[in-house]
């Protein structure tokens, strides 16, 4: 079978064992020289070299293996979101964040599962997925930032207000992007409406200046909320 023919899978199968096959023989090629140029204590030296860069090529095989195997799960759970099966989803990222808790993509999956489990409703065991994935991401504000507000979404919908609040006046202190702040302050004016307190609420909606991208959504609950209190007035 030609290799344009052979399986993807079998083909990086045969790969490694060719890569492997390589490394023991070169290393052996190796521990014999110096055994006889140097003699039996290099030689055993050598050997406990041998078998540390060993295990570390061994290590560095699987951790391969492992990561490859933890984003096939990843790419599984994404395709069958597309088809909209979520349970299959789901199967996928369990399996993934049980196998392969400490890959690089378990992060990812924790986020993935939060997001999926916040579109089916199960808000709580969403909150926990983005709990969990929060320390295991990279630093950077943008996605660190979009975590945290995907957490306080569901703090909303859990009628965690005072839980929500507490995040974004957290996170607004340690956003530096204009774009980000702008929308801390429309979030916040949503929790303040959901602790039905309109005066903060539209305080927070006013805040946000006309040239965000913000400022429609904005402008639009202000609209509503002074309609509204006109309204409660004149009744």
């Amino acid at each position: 079978m030609t290799p344009s023919k052979m399986d993807h899978k079998d083909l990086q199968r045969r790969l490694k064992e060719d890569e492997l096959s390589l490394f023991l023989e070169e290393s052996r090629e190796k521990l014999e020289y110096l055994w006889t140029t140097y003699g039996r204590k290099i030689g055993l030296a050598a050997a406990f070299v041998a078998v540390a860069v060993a295990a570390m090529y061994f290590w560095r095989v699987r951790s391969a293996a492992d990561y490859e195997s933890a984003q096939l799960l990843y790419g599984n759970a994404t395709a069958w979101i597309e088809q909209n099966q979520y349970d299959l989803a789901l199967q996928e990222l369990d399996k993934l964040l049980k196998e392969h808790p400490r890959s690089p993509v378990a992060a990812l999956g924790y986020v993935l599962r939060g997001d999926l489990r916040a579109r089916m409703g199960d808000y709580t065991n969403a909150m926990n997925d983005y709990i969990a994935a929060l320390p295991k991401l990279p630093k950077g504000e943008a996605i660190q930032s979009r975590i945290t507000i995907a957490l306080i979404q569901t703090y909303r919908s859990l009628g965690r207000t005072d839980d929500a609040l507490r995040e974004l006046e957290s996170l607004e202190k340690t956003v530096k992007s204009p774009s980000m702040k702008n929308q801390i302050a429309y979030l916040k004016g949503g929790v303040y409406e959901d602790k039905n307190d309109p005066a903060k609420a539209l305080e927070c909606y006013k805040s946000v200046p006309m040239e965000s991208e913000w400022y429609s959504l904005a402008l639009e609950r202000v609209r509503w909320l002074e309609a509204e209190a006109v309204g409660a007035i004149n009744s």
